[in-house]
């Protein structure tokens, strides 16, 4: 049954007009090599304010998530229009994307349930065939190597999701960009990404263009202890381990939370002036390497108003949209970077 519902999907797809009356021209060619990206929620750029905040700092990328859970929330009924214009603003205004492909709904394919995958694949079809003229990269799932977002934790459940998604993407978009889910790497000591070695070792080298992960160093400065160094340099040891020299990388998610000045409870928090410090360390860290060719602040703007808790802390501007320090220096970092 389930299958029948797929291929019928499919063919719909094909029959009906791509998209009429919706798709947005590329990203011009300043954003396509831009290494300047940042993390934004699931509808801000609804709103063109927040392109406008994104733009004027010079930014060029967004990481743009796409939730199963949100746009099918249950089997066969889908909510487009609040992505539609999400994805319109950002093109419009010559942003390009990196769409963030995750999270379980009605189905949860991280069980490795083949029902469940074949439902997630029909999703990862409807979503780029809405978007392929819009959205040309597709980062399949975040921190797959963190309980937090699949558990436990499985290479090998991981690339069976990987490579359907991959070869879908493909099939439809023969164009388009694969980036591997950006992993966490949790610890504060090596090894920190051994998870990308399983990847490999259950055959995930072919279905990823693009290596991501997202090498916080929570309170501690990018430089103490040469930590930020050292997970990059962790990860190209393993690429080379596994002769894939030849990928570049995206660092899909990195910052701090700056919630120190108001609560010094919050211990992987920093002041505003160090977020603001740190930012152009890492900024510097990463594009030192050749390798790194996109960065992607986590995150645009605060997500709530807690003082204790650290993950409401991240963004660039406050929760009422004001900026912080570390949205002057990124824009400031940018400004020289382009001289």
């Amino acid at each position: 049954m389930m299958r029948r519902y797929f291929l019928l999907c499919l063919c719909m797809l094909a029959a009906a007009p791509a998209c009429a009356g919706r798709i947005a021209p590329s990203p011009d060619a300043a954003a396509a090599g831009s290494p300047f990206g940042v993390c934004v929620d699931l509808d801000e750029c609804k709103n063109e304010r927040f392109v406008l905040f994104i733009k004027k700092a010079g930014i060029r990328w967004v990481r743009q998530p796409i939730r199963w859970d949100l746009v099918e929330p249950q089997s066969g009924e889908f909510h487009w229009s609040d992505l539609d214009r999400v994805v319109d603003n950002e093109h419009k205004n010559g942003l390009g994307v990196c769409g963030l492909l995750h999270w379980m709904s009605w189905s949860d394919p991280t069980t490795g349930d083949e029902e469940a995958m074949n439902n997630w694949i029909n999703f990862v079809s409807l979503v780029v065939q809405r978007y392929k003229d819009t959205i040309r990269c597709w980062e399949v799932w975040n921190e797959e190597d963190y309980e937090g977002f699949w558990k436990p934790p499985s290479a090998a459940r991981y690339v069976r999701l990987l490579r359907a998604t991959a070869l879908t993407a493909r099939r439809i978009d023969p164009g388009c960009t694969v980036v591997l889910g950006g992993l966490m790497g949790w610890g504060g000591k090596s090894p920190y990404f051994p998870f990308l070695d399983e990847v490999y070792k259950n055959g995930g080298k072919p279905y990823f263009d693009i290596v991501a992960f997202h090498p916080y160093t929570f309170a501690q400065s990018p430089r103490k202890d040469n930590l930020l160094k050292a997970k990059i340099d962790d990860v190209l040891q393993r690429m080379n381990d596994n002769g894939d020299t030849g990928k570049p990388i995206w660092i899909t998610e990195i910052g701090w939370p700056s919630n120190k000045a108001s609560d010094a409870r919050s211990e992987r928090a920093v002041t505003p002036a160090q977020q603001a410090s740190y930012l152009t360390e890492a900024l510097e860290i990463c594009l030192s390497y050749p390798q790194i060719k996109k960065v992607f602040w986590y995150c645009l703007r605060d997500a709530g108003g807690d003082p204790v808790e650290s993950e409401h802390h991240y963004g660039l501007l406050q929760r009422n949209c004001s900026a912080k320090p570390s949205y002057g220096a990124y824009r400031d970092f940018i400004k020289r970077w382009k001289q």
